[in-house]
């Protein structure tokens, strides 16, 4: 049997020392840009050459982390991070975008590639999607869902087992750059998640602590176990790997009761009786850091603690030191290799309009081109019969394995004209529909758009965009949202229903969806003859989304007068919305 890996977080030189030095086989780490944890310390290129020197002395295997969104103005910088990194030897690369993979795969051709977090994988469809050697599974899994991606999915297999958990699914969160401009998405979160709501952490996760769920998920063939902490302490890093480490071990510590187990057959080594998490382990634990501990989904366990929001933990100033000799790598050399961007204008101008109501979507069938309709609306078909428009049906964001039959079979039924995907299982399931990909998808440069469209898709590009940024793509054959409320956040989870307000007083709402709830920005963003530059640019296709909209039939008439080139004033009304990231993108 092959030994799970134990996978720990180097946010810096100090702790990449504590976690080879406490028995991690593998590190994963960051550069100075471009990955989830930008506000670690991180690595210059002089560190990351100690990095691989030290890791490779000691058969610790390296992975890169590069795991944000990516600009196009910044598509060059990013691949040569990358190469640079490939050239002094690591194993692995950590990606969220999914066009990279072929690029990499043909500029890197050694190089491993590894799913993030961030690319919200819950489901064996979408795991299945990417060429990738590796799935880092989403964190609002329960074990059943874990099962059965594995049952269906060949890809090895890799899961956070401990740490700081986020109460969005990754890569679904837009509540830190809406508030502050800074995106969770591009390495920079500023943790809005932690903050009191209604006068109490409502939303702040606890700690996630699967140490006593080892077994199973040894047995379940999980390929590698990740701890989560490249901004905390070389403490922390040390105690839980060594923790975890030797929680592990005493799982493979050969269990001579076996009867007639030959003592070569590695299967001899499955010990589950001598495993064992004692008090003074689960103690050393919190002492490195606690919000207090869950085994989250997984167990199906809440995952809040409302009465804490700050980590507690004793610190012990210590360094760790390392054995480190010569090394002779394999000389890698690379060549990056970009595909031909087309340049792509879409038709027609396209006005498309999600609707929650009967009777909204017979208003917006006035104006829209396309109206998009949830597909557990119970009057679904009803609306299709009632308008020559055509109807899309939007789909869960949040799809497990357990949904897919249920979902496609209603999809056959309901025979819409076309799909909004929440979740990009949906183009795996071969459906022969039109599609449009809703914005958590998470397109962010002219690179995905063409991967979209070759895979049949055509998305709703990121809101986290400027328009400035947007009128610069090469292809323009994308949707662009431009009026409605924001979903901020989705959530695998429960939480009270109702307004929740901040302490500085703005408010936002949650909405139940299929799986979870979204919390949704209470003011609508707004464009309106802002978007006449896009159309100059040449970007003609425009989303609109009616959630709780005030004065339905005017804003879409405006909205309709403006793609027609027509004069509108709208100086009256700007003041009641926002303008989101339009002015200045997200940093």
């Amino acid at each position: 049997m092959k030994k799970i890996e134990l996978l720990a977080p180097a946010g810096s030189l100090p702790n990449l020392k504590a976690a080879v030095s406490s028995g991690a086989d593998s590190v994963y780490l960051g550069m100075t840009k471009f990955n989830a944890r930008e506000f670690a310390l991180n690595f210059n290129e002089e560190y990351f050459k100690e990095a691989i020197k030290i890791c490779k002395s000691n058969n610790v295997k390296v992975y890169l982390t590069a795991n944000t969104l990516i600009k196009n103005s910044e598509i060059e910088e990013f691949l040569n991070m990358i190469k640079y990194a490939y050239e002094q030897g690591i194993d692995s690369v950590i990606i969220q975008d999914p066009s990279m993979i072929e690029i990499i795969r043909k500029s890197f051709p050694l190089l491993r590639i590894h799913m993030s977090t961030q690319a919200g994988v819950m489901n064996s469809l979408h795991a299945n999607l990417f060429d990738a050697d590796r799935i880092n599974l989403a964190r609002e899994l329960r074990k059943n869902n874990i099962e059965s991606i594995r049952k269906n999915c060949k890809k090895e297999i890799e899961m956070f087992v401990h740490g700081a958990l986020c109460a969005c699914v990754s890569g679904s969160c837009l509540f830190s750059s809406l508030l502050g401009a800074r995106s969770g998405n591009r390495g920079k979160c500023a943790q809005p998640c932690r903050k009191k709501y209604n006068g109490s952490f409502i939303i702040s996760p606890k700690e996630l602590c699967l140490m006593e769920k080892l077994p199973e998920l040894i047995k379940m063939k999980i390929d590698s176990l990740k701890i989560e902490g490249r901004m905390r302490t070389p403490y922390y890093t040390a105690t839980v790997t060594s923790v975890y480490r030797k929680a592990i071990d005493s799982f493979y510590t050969r269990n001579e009761n076996v009867s007639g187990c030959p003592k070569n057959k590695s299967a001899c080594f499955f010990g589950e009786n001598k495993f064992k998490v004692t008090p003074d382990m689960k103690k050393l634990l919190e002492s490195a850091f606690s919000r207090e501990f869950t085994e989250g989904k997984f167990s199906g366990k809440d995952i809040f603690n409302p009465k804490q929001a700050s980590g507690t933990s004793d610190i012990e100033r210590k360094t760790y030191e390392v054995p480190v000799k010569e090394i002779n790598l394999e000389k890698r050399k690379a060549n990056i290799i970009l595909p031909e961007l087309i340049s792509s204008q879409p038709e027609k101008k396209q006005m498309i309009v999600r609707v929650y109501s009967e009777n909204d979507a017979l208003i917006a069938a006035k104006y829209a081109d396309i109206i998009c309709v949830d597909m557990a609306h119970p009057r679904f078909k009803d609306i299709r019969a009632q308008t020559s428009k055509p109807v899309y049906a939007v789909t869960p964001r949040i799809m497990f394995d357990s949904d897919i039959p249920i979902i496609k079979s209603k999809i056959l039924d309901l025979k819409p004209a076309g799909l909004v995907a929440g979740n990009l299982g949906i183009l795996k399931m071969n459906l022969n529909l039109p599609i449009i990909l809703d914005y958590n998808s998470n397109c962010f440069n002219d690179l995905q758009v063409q991967y979209y469209s070759k895979l049949g898709a055509k998305p709703i590009i990121s809101p986290e965009l400027s328009l400035s940024e947007l009128s610069k793509f090469k292809n323009k054959d994308f949707i662009v949202f431009v009026h409605g409320k924001i979903r901020l956040m989705t959530l695998a989870h429960k939480l009270p229903g109702g307004t929740m307000r901040d302490e500085k007083g703005f408010s936002f709402y949650t909405s139940a969806i299929q799986n979870g709830i979204e919390i949704i920005n209470e003011k609508e963003l707004g464009l309106f003859n802002r978007i006449r530059g896009l159309l100059k640019s040449g970007i003609s296709q425009f989303y609109i989304d009616t959630e709780n909209s005030k004065k339905l039939e005017s804003t879409l008439r405006i909205y309709s007068d403006i793609l027609e080139g027509k004069q509108v004033d709208t100086s009256y009304i700007k003041r009641y919305y926002v303008l989101g990231w339009s002015q200045t993108g997200a940093l």
